[in-house]
């Protein structure tokens, strides 16, 4: 998304080769509109997910081995866009009264040392217990969100240039912006609904235990809390297969846009 300089690498017969600009654009558009958005997704709503009975993979959270994964596949294609950039433009910086591109470029920038210090706090984060945690979490969230929320702009700015294919980039990126909002209210509305549950779930647990301590276990309402949590669980992985499956699918036309 580091959009430096507009002056292309001649290829060896004189003519203009943008193919590592448009390498930038591929990686940061997968990076960005896949990952990031799946990644942050995750973090917020993906904690209570289970896989079958088991709510851990290879001695951690599931949500947060996926998290983890997609954050650093994140990381490490926004660096390899950068480098594509740094190519293109042979080390140069656009110039300030280039617009759109000088905007797009300064964006960028700030994504790129968002995702170099989310790298660097992952590494040398505090134990989950250690007094300072807190700290982390919220440098860690808010560094995050606010590359995230960046990159939206950061791709219009590039993709609202004059061009052939400008009105279908800025269909696709629409389109896709519209659905991030869209998922965003669905996850809030079950997330909602979970936590209404549990409430009145542990109120209702109190108040039986109130009126006959003695009595027997409520093996009924085990089972119907058992099948609650399975149909909120079915819910968020289909919600979040669906949402890989639609940023896939519109991130492929953009790209192909993106080549020609």
């Amino acid at each position: 998304m580091a959009s430096l300089t507009t002056t292309p690498v001649d290829n060896a017969t004189g003519g203009e080769d943008d193919t590592f600009a448009n390498a930038h654009g591929t990686v940061m558009i997968l990076a960005w509109m896949v990952f990031a958005s799946t990644t942050v997704l995750f973090a917020r709503y993906g904690r209570t997910l289970r896989f079958g009975s088991n709510d851990e993979l290879l001695g951690e959270k599931i949500w947060f081995q996926v998290h983890r994964l997609i954050a650093c596949l994140t990381t490490v294609l926004t660096l390899l866009g950068f480098f594509f950039i740094l190519v293109f433009a042979t080390g140069g910086w656009i110039e300030s009264d280039e617009q759109p591109e000088f905007t797009h470029s300064v964006l960028g920038g700030i994504i790129i040392c968002c995702a170099l210090l989310q790298a660097w706090m992952a590494l040398f984060r505090c134990h989950p217990d250690g007094s300072f945690r807190f700290i982390f979490n919220w440098l860690h969230r808010l560094t995050g969100l606010l590359a995230f929320f960046l990159s939206v702009p950061t791709i219009f700015l590039i993709i609202s240039e004059p061009g052939d294919n400008r009105a279908g980039m800025i269909v696709i990126l629409s389109l896709w912006s519209v659905w991030v909002v869209l998922i965003v209210i669905i996850l809030e509305i079950i997330r909602f609904c979970i936590q209404r549950s549990l409430s009145e779930e542990v109120d209702r647990k109190v108040s039986t235990e109130l009126y006959d301590i003695n009595g027997p276990p409520m093996m009924n309402s085990d089972i119907k809390d058992i099948n609650n949590a399975s149909v909120w669980n079915k819910c968020i992985l289909a919600l979040f297969l669906l949402h890989f499956i639609v940023s896939i699918a519109l991130a492929i036309p953009l790209i192909s846009l993106v080549w020609q």
